[in-house]
C-alpha cells in the first residue's frame, strides 16, 4: 500500500516528549522487567519442554503417562525485541480534526453523560473536534439530554439508526457514526477516536495518542490500555486486566503486533475507509479492524499511558456474560480472518489472529476435561507421576523443581511489571471456564450450521447482589446462575483426594508412605491443579454467601459541582490495581510447600 500523505500531515504540529519525572521513572523500570520477561519465558519454555521430555521417557518405561508444560510463546517471540511507544505530546493548537464517537446501548443515563462531558471538556483546540453520541436505544428521553448537553458544549452531536439493532450492535453503530459525520457541515475528520459509553478520558487524551499517528504514515491506529475504577477490594472475581495491558500488550506491541483493545483508540480516517469501514462479521469487532488494517499494510501501535478509566461488570452475572463474549468474539475473529477481507494478511499475521482463538479453545477445553477427570483419577487411587526406579522418580522431581523455579519467575517479573498487582500464579483462574466451554459449543454449532454467531446480551436473571434474603441468593446463585457445578466439584476433590491418601495407605509396595502419597494426592503438579480449582471454584460460592457492596460511583468520581465534569478520584484509580486475596496467598503457599516437600524428601 502506498502512503498517503494528507494535508494535515503536513501540518506543522508541534509534538514533544512528556516531560513528567514519575512518569519516566515508571517507563524506565518497566522496560527493564519487560526485557527480563522474554528471558524468563525462554527459561520456562525449555524447562517445561526437558521436564515433558524425561516424563515421556519415564511413561515408555513404567507404561504410565505424566506431562506438564507452561510454554510462553508471545513472551518469547519478544526476545530481543523490547520496544516501548514514547509518550508523546501535541503541545500547540495545530492539530488533525478528530471525530469522537462515544457508542451507547440503554445504559445507565448519568455513565453517558460523564462520559460526553469529559469528552467534550478535552483540552484540544474545540474547533478541532467534535464528540458523536451514537444512541442505539432510540430513546427520546436520551436525545433531549444530549439536546441540553449542547446548549453548554457546542461540538456535541447526537444521531440514531432510527431501531433497535439485533445483532454486532458497536460495529453496526459505528458505521453509521462513519456515515453521519460525512454529512455534516466540513465532512469527515481526518482522525476517528471512539469511546465506550463508561470509558472517561483524561483532559489529555488526543494530545496523547495523536502524536502517535502523525509522527509514522503507516501508523493507522493508536490504542491505549483500558482501567477500571470500580474494582472491589481484593478483587474477588479477576476483573483486573492488568495482565492484558501491563505485560501481554506491550509484549505485542514489541513484535508488531499490537491489537486494538475496543475503546480510547485513535484511528485515521481513511484507513478505516480503505477496509471498508468497522468489520461487522464478528462479535469482537476491535480485534477483527485489527486484522484487516495489517492486512491492508497498516501498523497499529500501542501506547502504554493510562488515559480512559472505565467501569468493570458491577454483577457477577454480567461478568460471566462478559467472559463468554470475549471468548466467542475471540473465536468468531479467527475464523473471519479467514475470510476474503483478510487474504492479503501474511503468514505470522493470520498467525497472530488464530494463534490466540486456538489457545483460548485449547485452554478451555483442557480445562474442562481436567476439572471434571481430576476427581475420578483422584479417586481411582492410582500413582500420577511414571517411574520404574527409584532414581527416574529423582530425575522428574529435580526436573519438575527446575520447571517451577523457572515458570514461577516468570509469573513474579510480569507481577512485577503491573506493580505486584497481580497473583504470583497468573493461570489459576478456572471457574468461568464451564461458562466458556457452553460458549464455545454455542459458536461451534452457529458455525457448523451456518448461522450467525449469537449476540450476547443481559438474559434478565437475577443478580445475588440485589437480593437481600440470604436463602434466596443461595437459590438464584445454586441453580439459576449454575453454581452448584462448583460445589460438586469441590466436594468430588475432597473424596478423591482422601480415597487417594487411603489407597497410599494401605498399598503394599513396600514403599513408605509418604513416597507413595507423593507421587498421588501430593504430586506437586497435581497438588497445584486440585488445589487451584478447589480454591477457584470457590470464588462464585464464597460472592454468594457475602456479595461485596457495590462501589458507588459518587464515592469514587470527583465531580465538578458548576460544570457536572467527572473524573475517577486517586481512591478510585487505586483500586484498579489488583490486591491479591486471601485465597491467592493461600494457593501459593499450598504450592511451594509441595514443591520444597519434594525436593526435601526425595532429593
Amino acid at each position: 500500500m502506498a502512503c498517503r500523505t494528507n494535508s494535515w500531515e503536513q501540518a506543522a504540529t508541534r509534538i514533544e516528549p512528556l516531560d513528567d519525572p514519575h512518569e519516566r521513572h515508571r517507563e524506565i523500570e518497566q522496560m527493564l522487567f519487560m526485557k527480563r520477561i522474554p528471558r524468563a519465558a525462554l527459561a520456562s519454555m525449555l524447562s517445561s519442554w526437558l521436564y515433558f521430555a524425561y516424563s515421556l521417557k519415564c511413561v515408555l518405561d513404567a507404561q504410565a503417562a505424566v506431562a506438564s508444560g507452561t510454554p510462553h510463546l508471545l513472551a518469547f517471540s519478544a526476545f530481543g525485541k523490547e520496544k516501548r511507544q514514547p509518550l508523546l505530546r501535541v503541545v500547540d493548537d495545530t492539530c488533525p480534526t478528530v471525530d469522537v464517537f462515544i457508542t451507547y446501548c440503554g445504559e445507565e443515563l448519568e455513565v453517558l453523560l460523564d462520559t460526553a462531558r469529559a469528552a467534550a471538556a478535552l483540552d484540544y483546540p474545540k474547533d478541532r473536534f467534535r464528540v458523536i453520541i451514537l444512541d442505539d436505544s432510540v430513546s427520546r428521553y436520551v436525545e433531549n439530554e444530549v439536546r441540553i448537553l449542547q446548549s453548554t458544549y457546542k461540538n456535541v452531536y447526537y444521531t440514531t439508526r432510527g431501531s433497535r439493532p439485533k445483532t454486532h450492535t458497536k460495529a453496526g453503530n459505528l458505521n453509521h457514526g462513519l456515515k453521519y459525520v460525512s454529512d455534516l457541515p466540513g465532512g469527515p475528520s481526518d482522525l476517528v477516536a471512539v469511546l465506550d459509553v463508561d470509558m472517561i478520558p483524561n483532559r489529555h487524551w488526543l494530545r496523547a495518542l495523536v502524536p502517535h499517528i502523525l509522527i509514522n504514515p503507516k501508523i493507522a491506529l493508536a490504542n491505549p490500555p483500558q482501567r477500571l475504577y470500580n474494582i472491589p477490594d481484593g478483587d474477588p472475581l479477576g476483573q483486573s486486566m492488568d495482565i492484558l495491558f501491563d505485560v501481554l500488550e506491550p509484549l505485542k506491541n514489541a513484535t508488531n503486533s499490537a491489537w486494538c483493545c475496543g475503546t480510547g483508540f485513535v484511528a485515521r480516517r481513511d484507513a478505516l475507509d480503505g477496509i471498508g469501514g468497522i468489520p461487522e462479521e464478528s462479535i469482537s469487532e476491535d480485534v477483527l479492524t485489527s486484522l484487516c488494517l495489517v492486512a491492508a499494510d497498516w501498523k497499529i501501535v500501542y501506547v502504554h499511558e493510562d488515559v480512559q478509566w472505565g467501569l468493570a461488570p458491577s454483577t457477577i452475572t454480567s461478568h460471566v456474560k462478559q467472559a463468554k463474549r470475549w471468548c466467542a468474539g475471540i473465536i468468531s475473529t479467527a475464523m473471519a480472518s479467514l475470510n476474503p477481507r483478510a487474504r492479503k494478511m501474511r503468514p505470522e499475521e493470520k498467525y497472530n489472529a488464530l494463534f490466540p482463538a486456538v489457545a483460548i479453545a485449547m485452554s478451555v477445553i483442557f480445562n474442562m476435561v481436567i476439572m471434571i477427570s481430576l476427581p475420578l483419577l483422584l479417586l481411582s487411587g492410582a500413582p500420577f507421576v511414571a517411574y520404574s526406579t527409584t532414581s527416574q522418580l529423582r530425575a522428574v522431581s529435580i526436573l519438575f523443581l527446575v520447571k517451577f523455579l523457572a515458570v514461577f519467575s516468570y509469573d513474579f517479573l510480569a507481577t512485577k511489571a503491573t506493580s505486584y498487582h497481580l497473583s504470583l500464579l497468573l493461570s489459576v483462574e478456572p471457574w468461568t471456564v464451564p461458562f466458556q466451554f457452553l460458549t464455545l459449543v454455542q459458536v461451534a454449532i452457529s458455525m457448523i450450521s451456518g448461522r450467525e454467531v449469537p449476540l450476547f446480551t443481559p438474559s434478565g436473571v437475577a443478580d445475588i447482589q440485589t437480593v437481600k434474603s440470604f436463602a434466596s441468593r443461595v437459590k438464584i446463585s445454586l441453580w439459576e446462575n449454575g453454581f452448584i457445578l462448583y460445589v460438586i466439584i469441590i466436594v468430588s476433590l475432597v473424596v478423591g483426594i482422601v480415597a487417594s491418601a487411603n489407597e497410599a495407605m494401605q498399598t503394599d509396595s513396600g514403599q513408605p508412605f509418604w513416597k507413595e502419597l507423593l507421587v498421588r494426592a501430593a504430586w506437586p503438579p497435581v497438588l497445584q491443579m486440585w488445589s487451584a480449582y478447589m480454591i477457584d471454584c470457590w470464588t462464585p460460592i464464597s460472592y454468594t454467601l457475602n456479595p461485596p457492596t457495590p462501589l458507588s460511583r459518587k464515592k469514587l468520581l470527583d465531580r465538578d459541582p458548576t460544570t457536572q465534569l467527572a473524573y475517577p478520584n486517586q481512591y478510585a484509580k487505586d483500586q484498579v490495581r489488583v490486591r491479591p486475596s486471601q485465597l491467592s496467598a493461600i494457593l501459593r503457599l499450598v504450592y511451594c510447600v509441595g514443591v520444597c516437600a519434594m525436593a526435601v524428601i526425595v532429593l
